[in-house]
């Protein structure tokens, strides 16, 4: 990957999570603290749940595989059950994204 690719990558990723951001904002703004119970009282809003806790365990996996001191890892990996895969994205960047010191 060139560094002007890894740029372009930068900025559309940093652009991706300001915009989810907001989107996460302006959900919470519209139905307030409550409306996650209406989420979870339709049958799809489980399956979604479950679908993304599914995904917490897989990619909980790869960090832990990744990752060579397991109590980073285990950093990692908890917070993804709490705040989502925004902490998955954060931590693809920083593992596989080039520095500038890096030779790739």
């Amino acid at each position: 990957m060139t560094k002007h690719q890894s740029t372009i990558l930068k900025f559309a990723v940093g652009l991706a999570g300001i915009l989810f951001l907001i989107l996460c904002f302006t959900a919470y703004q519209s139905v307030g603290g409550g409306g996650f119970d209406n989420v979870l009282a339709e049958p799809w809003g489980l399956v979604t749940l479950a679908d993304v806790m599914l995904g917490g365990v897989c990619m909980g996996a790869v960090i832990f595989t990744h990752e060579q001191q397991k109590p980073v890892a285990a950093m990692w990996i908890v917070p993804i059950f709490v705040l989502g895969h925004v902490v998955s994205v954060v931590w693809l960047l920083v593992r596989f994204l080039p520095t500038k010191g890096s030779n790739q």
